[in-house]
């Protein structure tokens, strides 16, 4: 699959700005290399002092004042079954603002059914659109607001 066929399967075109959710940089470059126009931006991991929060806090923070860019489209990593339901209920309510919503889960590894995703963007007033394999090892979903 070429960059410019991934991001027009995405319904990415240049001038987006795409916020990635994923808890390592191999997440984080889930889309590299990815067409030209397109620019990436991956979430800034915040850690809590809390020991009984979650270990991360997917925020959006644009520390640079000259940058006046927000997210055109996010796409939310979800690693691995067990962290399914609680990485939907950090990402969800922080990209309800943004237009264009997918996400990942591993193709074949790790326990994450496509299936299970449904029920759960649904309790957020969400539901499940198209599917696109982004590589042989992971899928996205649309998801969009009901």
């Amino acid at each position: 699959m070429s960059d410019s066929d991934r991001a027009q399967q995405l319904g990415l075109s240049p001038g987006d700005t795409v916020w990635i959710l994923g808890h390592s940089d191999e997440e984080n470059a889930l889309l590299d290399p990815v067409s030209s126009g397109v620019e990436i931006i991956d979430h800034r991991v915040r850690e809590t002092d809390d020991e009984d929060a979650d270990e991360y806090d997917f925020i959006y923070e644009n520390d640079d004042e000259d940058d006046d860019r927000e997210p055109s489209a996010a796409l939310v990593v979800v690693d691995d079954a067990v962290s399914l339901a609680d990485d939907l209920d950090e990402a969800l309510p922080r990209v309800n603002g943004i237009d264009l919503v997918w996400i990942a889960i591993p193709r074949r590894i790790r326990g994450v059914d496509p299936e299970s995703v449904a029920p759960i963007v649904a309790d957020y007033g969400w539901t499940v659109g198209r599917r696109v394999d982004l590589d042989d090892a992971w899928t996205a979903m649309q998801v969009e607001l009901a």
